[in-house]
Formats: structure tokens, C-alpha cells, sequence
């Protein structure tokens, strides 16, 4: 080695590090969602259309041998596009049904958790709700944080901002295996059924 490549490195050599003080580069937020969502225990499932949605949804049923009337649905619009009886009762034990299908206000890249608003669950809270939930969304509805998800939800309701906001956590299975007593009664085991938003 010469005594330039000692000061200015050997062009030939083998390329050097990157450097510490460079940003590190993230994934963008539909790949840093999925990565969060998955890595957590949520079954996630890309559609093209609301018809692949609908068809991946009775696959789902099928699979878990759901009969319409043991799924719980609190929006009229998705009891019509599912031909899923709507729950109209003000109170009953929620918990007894096998799931409940619920639209979403926003999907939240940094976390892999779903942002709620009473829009979707009305006036329940979510541990009363059943253990396995199937959430429809848009890919035009995944945001970075949950800041950037208040300040839409703001921004979408400026007459009135929705009550019982929260946001649904996902079971996370080897915390519940390991450590059952830690598990946090309002996660649930969540199906993502993400549409094509074009």
C-alpha cells in the first residue's frame, strides 16, 4: 500500500462502511406496516378488488367454520356488502359471537395496530368485543403513526370529532404462550383484509 492510500483510502479496495452519522434507511410505510402487523401475529391479505376482499372473506369463514350468524357486524353498509345480519341491540355479550367484521378509520405503519373510532364500534369497548376480528381498509388509509392518523381523523370529521377512539392490538401469540397473565385483555387475533384503493 502507498503512502496516498493511506491517507485517501485504496480506490480499488474493498468499499468502506457506511457511515455512522448517515440517516438509516427506513422501509416505506405499507412494508414497515406489514412487517409490524405480521411479525405481531396478524394474518394479512392484499385484494384487488372488493370483490377478492368479499371472496377472501367467506374463504376465512370456511376456514374457521363460521356460520353468518355466530359473526358480529356493527355497520350497515358492511352487513350489506357481506350479507352478514347487522347487531342492532344496544347491549348483549358481544364476546359470545366467533368475530366481528369492522371497517377502520386508519392502519398504523410504526406499530402494525388499527385505528378505531366509535364510526366502527359504536359505544363497546374493545375487550368486549369478540376475540377474532376481520378489519376491511384501503391502502389509502395506512399512515406512519398514530399522530399522523389523529390529524386526519380530525381533518376528515371537522364537524365533529368521533367519540371512543382506541386503537386494536393484535394478539400476540408467544406473549400469551410465555406469559399468559401479560397479555393485554383488549388485543385480539386480527384478520387485515387490505384493499387496492385504485
Amino acid at each position: 500500500m502507498g503512502i496516498w492510500d493511506k491517507f485517501f483510502g485504496n480506490a480499488t479496495g474493498k468499499k468502506s462502511k457506511k457511515s455512522l452519522y448517515m440517516p438509516i434507511e427506513e422501509d416505506p410505510i405499507d412494508i414497515s406496516f406489514a412487517k409490524n402487523f405480521t411479525s405481531k401475529g396478524g394474518r394479512f391479505l392484499f385484494c384487488e378488488s372488493s370483490d377478492s376482499a368479499h371472496n377472501n372473506f367467506k374463504e376465512i369463514c370456511v376456514e374457521n367454520k363460521w356460520d353468518p350468524s355466530t359473526i358480529l357486524c356493527l355497520e350497515k353498509r358492511l352487513s350489506l356488502r357481506l350479507d352478514v345480519k347487522l347487531f342492532d341491540q344496544s347491549s348483549e355479550n358481544l364476546k359470545s359471537f366467533k368475530a366481528a367484521v369492522i371497517f377502520c378509520e386508519y392502519i398504523i405503519s410504526d406499530t402494525g395496530k388499527i385505528l378505531l373510532s366509535e364510526h366502527q364500534i359504536r359505544h363497546f369497548k374493545i375487550p368486549d368485543l369478540p376475540e377474532t376480528m376481520v378489519v376491511f381498509a384501503k391502502s389509502n388509509q395506512l399512515v406512519k403513526d398514530v399522530s399522523q392518523g389523529m390529524t386526519l381523523l380530525k381533518n376528515k370529521y371537522k364537524k365533529e370529532i368521533p367519540t371512543n377512539i382506541s386503537t386494536l392490538n393484535i394478539k400476540f401469540k408467544i406473549i400469551k404462550e410465555k406469559f399468559p397473565s401479560t397479555l393485554e385483555t383488549s388485543a385480539k387475533n386480527i384478520y387485515l383484509l387490505l384493499e387496492d384503493d385504485l
